[in-house]
């Protein structure tokens, strides 16, 4: 049975999601986020390392990304690599993410484990 998570910038909600993938278990992530450039870094990293990009969101969303190509394609990529050296970032190991946009307004995540896939 998979659980439905509402987003919260903290500490406390990343610690809840490392401990559900720890736990090998599916979840729905409603970010309640409706423009991609306002996704923090930390989730992107968490959930989008299996390759989930921002423009790849905004594309689904029908949206332009509306965000510094620079900034986009050369800060972002460093700051994730360094949060990442730092401990900062842990991503998830093992997980399949899809990026639901059904109403191409709000954003929304579904992680389940690579090994409960459907055949």
């Amino acid at each position: 049975m998979e659980k439905v998570l509402t987003f919260s910038n903290s500490d406390q909600f990343y610690h809840q999601l490392l401990e559900m993938e720890s736990r090998r278990e599916e979840y729905r992530l409603d970010t309640g986020v409706l423009e991609v450039r306002e996704l923090p870094l930390r989730l992107l990293n968490q959930v989008g390392h299996v390759g989930i990009a921002k423009d790849e969101i905004a594309h689904l969303q029908h949206k332009a990304l509306a965000e510094n190509v620079w900034f986009h394609e050369y800060l972002e990529p460093v700051l994730e690599k360094f949060n990442l050296m730092t401990g900062r970032y842990q991503p998830a190991r093992d997980y399949e993410f899809t990026v639901e946009t059904g109403d191409y307004e709000t954003i929304k995540f579904h992680g389940r484990p690579k090994d409960q896939l459907p055949l």
